[in-house]
């Protein structure tokens, strides 16, 4: 746990990381999807059903929940199905997991906190290594990846590549918890690739 946080920590930047700060990331994160599912605590007796967590992960992965798969999670079996569920995609998506499906159905407060923590970390690593500030804030998912993100073949040259490098540059995750941005190095780095895609072509 005190590693997860520590890692977490380097991932913004230094800041000290606090449960509100995962509680209140998590719940932006299920919000951003549209979906109106939200938690006051990690003892929040809602979170035993599991949809809060396959709302997140769903946020933070689209497609990776099969709903066909999952209850309401309103008797203790049904609870049962989502908790297994839940450590099943986290697994999946390379989220380390510590808990057991019971942890989730009795709402074990520092295994859950664990648990989001450790999507948290995951969300913000992927985005960061696919380059995901270069999708438009728009999007409203800072974790959803896509072809797009790669510049088109420059036709003008070296000017088209800078003004995308600045737009790049000038935006910012989604997520205010996550404080990651596009340096100008990482631009360069992609002139240079760019270049030398162009000069093989």
């Amino acid at each position: 746990m005190l590693q997860l946080l520590k890692s977490l920590r380097s991932r913004s930047r230094g800041k000290e990381i606090t449960d509100a700060d995962i509680m209140n990331w998590a719940n932006r994160k299920v919000k951003s999807t549209g979906r109106s599912t939200q938690i006051e605590s990690f003892k929040d007796k809602s979170l035993s059903t599991g949809l809060f967590f396959l709302e997140l992960l769903s946020a933070v992965e689209p497609r990776v929940v099969n709903w066909n798969l999952v209850t309401k999670g309103e008797s203790d079996e049904e609870k049962r199905l989502n908790a297994t569920y839940i450590i099943s995609v986290a697994r999946k998506l390379g989220c380390s997991i510590f808990l057991l499906p019971e942890d989730i159905m009795e709402v074990n407060q520092k295994m859950i906190l664990t648990l989001t923590a450790s999507i948290m970390y995951w969300c913000l690593q992927h985005a960061a290594e696919e380059g995901e500030v270069a999708l438009s804030p728009a999007n409203g998912n800072g974790s959803t990846y896509t072809s797009d993100t790669s510049p088109a073949p420059s036709i003008s040259g070296e000017d088209e590549r800078s003004s995308l490098c600045g737009e790049i540059s000038s935006l910012t995750m989604d997520d205010a918890a996550s404080d990651i941005t596009v340096s100008s190095s990482q631009c360069e780095n992609e002139d240079t690739e760019i270049a030398t895609a162009e000069s093989h072509a």
